[in-house]
């Protein structure tokens, strides 16, 4: 799965206006980016993306929390 993808799905997610379809993005983020640190579990090379991806998760996860809270 390319970093595209990944990326792609992030950013819907942060920026859905809707808030009735804004746990689905969520979800549909996390997903895809478990997925990628799955593919890239062992790759040394690839670092700096698997930092990405872990300040991704965080993001989606503070972002559903605020959610939850307002």
């Amino acid at each position: 799965m390319p970093e595209s993808s990944w990326r792609a799905l992030y950013t819907a997610a942060l920026s859905e206006a809707d808030p009735r379809k804004l746990n689905a993005r969520i979800e549909a983020a996390r997903r895809v980016i478990n997925d990628r640190l799955d593919e890239l579990r062992g790759d040394d090379s690839e670092a700096r993306e698997r930092q990405q991806l872990d300040s991704a998760l965080h993001a989606l996860f503070t972002l559903a929390a605020r959610k939850r809270s307002a």
